[in-house]
């Protein structure tokens, strides 16, 4: 698939599929040709001169593409790396918008769970049994609760920067992404685990997906949008992927 060249600008963006995954490729006015693995997904970016043939990319991607699954495969391995570190026992440090906080297990007498964050500390109350993943499902709770806290009060600042409404804003966990823009029915969805972070990721992406409704790609006339509304924008997403954790 390819998608139209920007108005006045020597750019064009396409989009195809290759040895079962998607490659984004980005055609511009230069000389070479440059393919990058991008965090935290892994997605696939090639950046290739203007008039360069379908065939060469291909053939690019085929050279490099052990490459590119060690790259992928670097970045699955933290992830599980980051799944296996936190335990969810006391004296785990634990992210609540950009600090961290010390978490305290206690012992449920009862089935009930529950969380709350209390001065420098997080106080998780579960059955004795209770596994590392239902401890996870606990403590994401308490990042949703937050997030629905906070949404409400920024959501229309946002709208009001971007130009643009959202019909529904909703809260996913998500593996891989930050967030998501159905650009048809003016549906953003947010990862639960933005809750982890400054408050200026959650921001960042809110208004990040707002532009998609003004512009579908991440393409020039995109980032000039994100210019405005956003000058940080670019420091922020640097940030915020080097320090992704989905976990």
């Amino acid at each position: 698939m390819t998608k139209p060249k920007s108005a006045g600008t020597d750019m064009r963006e396409e989009i195809f599929p290759f040895a079962g995954q998607v490659v984004y490729v980005k055609r511009k006015r230069i000389k070479n040709m440059y393919l990058r693995v991008q965090k935290p997904d892994g997605r696939i970016e090639v950046t290739a001169p203007l008039r360069m043939k379908r065939e060469a990319v291909t053939d690019f991607l085929a050279k490099h593409w052990q490459w590119v699954g060690k790259k992928q495969q670097s970045m699955r391995e933290k992830l599980t790396s980051q799944n296996l570190t936190r335990q969810y026992q006391t004296g785990d440090k634990v992210p609540l918008w950009g600090q961290y906080y010390d978490l305290v297990v206690r012992d449920s007498a009862s089935r009930q769970a529950s969380v709350f964050c209390k001065e420098t500390r997080i106080i998780l109350t579960v059955p004795s049994y209770a596994t590392v993943e239902q401890r996870r499902e606990i403590v994401n709770g308490l990042y949703r609760r937050q997030l629905e806290q906070a949404i409400p009060k920024l959501l229309p600042r946002c709208e009001a920067i971007v130009g643009k409404k959202a019909a529904e804003c909703r809260i996913r966990n998500m593996k891989t992404r930050w967030g998501t823009c159905n650009i048809v029915k003016a549906r953003v969805w947010l990862n639960l685990q933005l809750a982890k972070y400054k408050p200026e990721a959650l921001e960042y992406v809110m208004l990040h997906e707002l532009t998609h409704l003004w512009v579908a790609n991440h393409g020039p006339a995109f980032k000039a949008r994100m210019d405005k509304y956003c000058p940080d924008w670019r420091r922020i997403r640097q940030e915020l992927n080097k320090r992704a954790d989905f976990a």
